[in-house]
C-alpha cells in the first residue's frame, strides 16, 4: 500500500469519526505534531421549555420597566402645568393691575434704600431755599414744599433729594404715600415724581380742577367735561386708568377728593346749584362698581373745606359751619359739632381726637374733641393762627412761637425762640417745624 492509498484511508476514518461524533486527536499530518484536529461536539437542545416564571413576578418586572417611563411623563406634565400657572398669574397681574402696583412697590424700596445710604449728607436744620411756600405736606417721613417756582424734596434724614420748576403759572400739590403730583390749575398739565425722581408727564384735554392721591399712590384727576359737568379719572401708579366717572349737573363738581385706606373705595364731595342755592354732596364711591353709592347731603349753605377718610366706618367732613363724622356704609352722620356762628381759622381732624381753631366772639379758641366730637376743652388761643396735630399732642401756631398743649388743654411747653413765624408743623419721622426757609426739629425747650 502506497502512501497516497494511506491517507485516503486515514481520511475516511476521519470523516466516518466526525459523523458517529467522536472526536480525533490524532496529529495532522505534515504539522509538528502538537497540533491535533477536534472535531466540534453537535449541541443537544432540550426539548423542554423553561419553567414559567410567577404571573405576578412578570407584572412587577414590567412594572418597574416602566416606572422612568412615568416619571418622565409627570415632570413634563408638572414643568407644563407650572408654565401655565406662571402665564395665567401673569395675565392676571396685568389685567388686575397687580403687576404695576408691584413694580411701584420695588421703585419705592429703591429709592428707600438709596436715601437710607445716603442719610449721612443730610440733618436737621435744613435750608430749603424757599422763603414764602404755598404748599408743604410729610412725605414718606419727609418733606415735600412747593412755592410759586419751585419744588425740593427733603428725606426723612434732612437730605435734599432733589429740587425742579414746573413751569406752572398756579402750581398745586397733592401728596400719596411715597409720590406727589404737582399739576397746573390754570392749565391742563401735571407731572407725577417719587421722592427721587420725574415718574410720568399728562396733558388732558381739558382743564384740571383737582388732584388727589391714595396712599398706596393711585392718583385721582378732576377735569373740566364738554359734555358734562365734571370728570373724575382714576390712574393706577403706572399711570393706567383705572376709573372714570362722568359727573352730571344734578351731580355737581368735585371740590374734594379723600381715599379710604383699603385705596379702592373714594369720597368725592361736590358743589351743586339746587333750588337756586348752592349744595354740597358727599359721594361714597366704590371704583369696583359701577354703581353709585350712597350720598350725604350737607346742611344748606354750608361749604365743604376738608373729607378725611379715617377707619373703614369713620370719615370727617369739616365745613365752615360745623364739623360730622359720617359712616361711609349709609352716609349717615354719627357725631356733630356746630361752629354756633363761630369762624373757623384752622383744623386738624383725627380718629381719636380732634383739634378746632375758632374764632369766638372776636377772639380765638383752641377746641378740642374726643372721637364723638364731645368738646374735651377750650382754652384761650391769643394771635395763633393755625393748628397741627399728632395722635398726642396738640400745636399752636404763633407769631415767633409754637404751643404744645395736651387734649385736655393743659399746655406742655411753648417754643418761643423760632428764627421766623412758624408756617407749619409736620408729622414726619420726626415732628419738624417750617419757619421761612428753615426746617427744624420741633421738640419741647432742653431736650
Amino acid at each position: 500500500m502506497n502512501k497516497a492509498e494511506k491517507e485516503r484511508q486515514e481520511r475516511r476514518r476521519r470523516m466516518l469519526a466526525r459523523e458517529q461524533g467522536h472526536t480525533s486527536t490524532r496529529p495532522i499530518p505534515g504539522t509538528s505534531g502538537d497540533i491535533g484536529l477536534r472535531t466540534p461536539q453537535p449541541v443537544h437542545r432540550s426539548t423542554t421549555p423553561p419553567p414559567a416564571q410567577p404571573e405576578s413576578k412578570t407584572a412587577t418586572t414590567n412594572l418597574k420597566s416602566l416606572t422612568p417611563l412615568f416619571k418622565q411623563r409627570q415632570r413634563r406634565r408638572n414643568i407644563f402645568l407650572g408654565v401655565m400657572v406662571l402665564i395665567i398669574a401673569l395675565v392676571i397681574a396685568i389685567f388686575t393691575g397687580a403687576m404695576s402696583a408691584s413694580i411701584a412697590l420695588l421703585s419705592d424700596s429703591v429709592d428707600s434704600l438709596s436715601l437710607y445710604l445716603n442719610r449721612g449728607s443730610g440733618g436737621w436744620p435744613a435750608d430749603t431755599g424757599i422763603s414764602e411756600p404755598l404748599q408743604v405736606q410729610e412725605l414718606a417721613g419727609g418733606f415735600v414744599e412747593l412755592d410759586s417756582e419751585d419744588v425740593v424734596v427733603y428725606s426723612a434724614y434732612g437730605s435734599r433729594v432733589r429740587n425742579f420748576q414746573p413751569g406752572y403759572a398756579r402750581p398745586v400739590l397733592a401728596v400719596g404715600g411715597t409720590r406727589f403730583v404737582v399739576y397746573n390749575r390754570a392749565g391742563n398739565e401735571l407731572q407725577v415724581s417719587s421722592r427721587t425722581r420725574s415718574l410720568f408727564t399728562r396733558t388732558f384735554d381739558n382743564g384740571i380742577l383737582l388732584c388727589a392721591m391714595s396712599n398706596n399712590n393711585t392718583l385721582a384727576v378732576v377735569t373740566e367735561s364738554g359734555r358734562y359737568t365734571a370728570q373724575l379719572q382714576f390712574f393706577d401708579p403706572s399711570f393706567s386708568e383705572t376709573y372714570s366717572w362722568q359727573m352730571t349737573q344734578n351731580e355737581g363738581t368735585p371740590i374734594a377728593v379723600d381715599f379710604a385706606p383699603d385705596n379702592r373705595r373714594f369720597a368725592a364731595g361736590t358743589l351743586a346749584a339746587r333750588d337756586g342755592q348752592l349744595g354740597c354732596t358727599i359721594y361714597f364711591m366704590d371704583t369696583a362698581d359701577a354703581n353709585q353709592g350712597p350720598a350725604y347731603t350737607a346742611t344748606q349753605g354750608s361749604m365743604l373745606l376738608l373729607l378725611d377718610w379715617q377707619t373703614d366706618s369713620r370719615v370727617v367732613a369739616v365745613f365752615d359751619t360745623y364739623i360730622a363724622v359720617l359712616d361711609p356704609r349709609t352716609a349717615t352722620e354719627t357725631a356733630r359739632y356746630d361752629f354756633g356762628g363761630a369762624t373757623l381759622q384752622s383744623a386738624a381732624p383725627g380718629v381719636r381726637q380732634t383739634a378746632l381753631l375758632l374764632n369766638i366772639r372776636g377772639g380765638n379758641s383752641l377746641v378740642t374733641f374726643d372721637q364723638d366730637l364731645t368738646p374735651l376743652a377750650e382754652i384761650p388761643a391769643r394771635q395763633a393762627y393755625g393748628v397741627a396735630a399728632t395722635d398726642t399732642d396738640v400745636y399752636l401756631l404763633c407769631p415767633n412761637a409754637v404751643e404744645c398743649y395736651s387734649y385736655d388743654g393743659v399746655q406742655n411747653w411753648s417754643k418761643d425762640d423760632l428764627a421766623a413765624h412758624p408756617i407749619a408743623v409736620l408729622d414726619a419721622a420726626q415732628t419738624l417745624v417750617v419757619t421761612g426757609s428753615t426746617v427744624e426739629v420741633l421738640a419741647a425747650p432742653g431736650e
